[in-house]
Formats: C-alpha cells, structure tokens, sequence
C-alpha cells in the first residue's frame, strides 16, 4: 500500500501496486476498482472526487476520471512523481518528479493534448508540494531545503511571491485554514511557520 485518502462522500481510496480501489466502510463494501498495470507511488483525490491522480514507479503521472471511466497518462519525468496536490477548484494538478514542479491544467478538454505549467525554483527534487486552501497558490518544498510559494494562471505557468529556507529536506508543507500562514518540517524533525500576507502574497 503506498496511499490511503478519504474521498469526499466518505470513502476510503487505496493505491497500491496495479490498482486504486474505493471502499464503502459503512457497508464493508467496495464501491470501485481504478486497474492500472504498475507501482503506484503516490494519490490524490480532486476535490469533488471525480479525479484520481497517481504517482508511477515508471516516471508517470496516471489518472481516471471515475465519473466516465476514462483514463490517461502524463509521461516524461526524470523521476517519480511523489507529491501530487490538487488546487481548491480541482482545475490544476501540481506534481513533483524533478526539480521543476509540473502543473497541469483540467480546464476544458485538459490535460489531454496540452502542455503543462512549469516552475523552475529549486536545485533539487521537489519533496513536498502544498495548494493553499482557496486561491491559486502553490507551495512546494524541495530536497534542497528550500519553499516556495507561486500564484499560477490557469494554465499552470506563474510566478514566485515568497521564498524561505527551512534548513534541511523539506518533508512536508501544510497551509493554515485562512492561508496566512505556512507551515513546513524539515528532515531533522525541525518545525518552521511563516506568516503569509495574503494582499500582497508574500512571506
């Protein structure tokens, strides 16, 4: 097993290798099976539920839209995409897998057939990555110890508004519910909090 989240209504979704399945706990049922021939590595659950995005051991980002069935794959990473997160809208889809955080937009017929946001603002491999609770920003952490927070467009391109060091490989980013303040935890268990003004988006 490498992800575990709670859908929406109250399902339990699982990744693991070959398959996403959505469990009916209340009634010790399973709702749906999500079949996909690889290790999964990493999940995450678009806000309304309908999109399940997967991290792959092969360097991919895998996902299915359960309201149809359909399902599709983004390729080309130098690495395994780890960390995925989903925005408030579910319109854009950040993820690691490099350096660079990779950002796709779900905005009309997309991803399919389009090119995906790109933001360059680390020297090493994105570990941790963190949407804001509403709006359009995005944090992401990196083995270099370095966060940053961006505002995207939509379609995934934007612009750095803040930029700290938390000392070490970032594990984990969580915003606070009003989104002024960012919280970060490094590698050697050490905690960093950073107010965030929201008017002027920034550290």
């Amino acid at each position: 097993m490498s992800a575990i989240k709670w859908s929406n209504n109250n399902e339990l979704a699982t990744a693991c290798y070959g398959r996403v399945t959505f469990f009916d706990i209340v009634n010790n049922k399973t709702n749906q099976k999500l079949e996909w021939q690889g290790s999964l590595v990493s999940m995450e659950l678009s806000p309304d539920g309908d999109i399940v995005a997967c991290g792959s051991q092969d360097n991919s980002v895998h996902f299915w839209r359960r309201s149809t069935g359909m399902d599709a794959e983004m390729t080309g990473y130098p690495g395994k995409p780890s960390h995925l997160s989903f925005d408030d809208s579910g319109k854009l889809l950040a993820t690691s897998g490099s350096e660079r955080i990779t950002v796709w937009s779900f905005i009309g017929d997309g991803p399919e057939g389009t090119m995906p946001g790109e933001l360059w603002h680390h020297t090493e491999p994105i570990s941790s990555l963190a949407f804001s609770n509403k709006g359009m920003l995005v944090a992401s952490g990196s083995r270099d110890g370095s966060v940053v927070a961006s505002f995207l467009k939509k379609d995934g391109n934007g612009d750095p508004v803040g930029a700290a060091f938390a000392g070490d490989l970032v594990g984990a980013l969580s915003w606070r519910p009003d989104d002024c303040a960012l919280a970060a935890v490094n590698a050697k268990g050490v905690v960093n909090v950073w107010k965030f003004k929201v008017r002027t988006n920034s550290f």
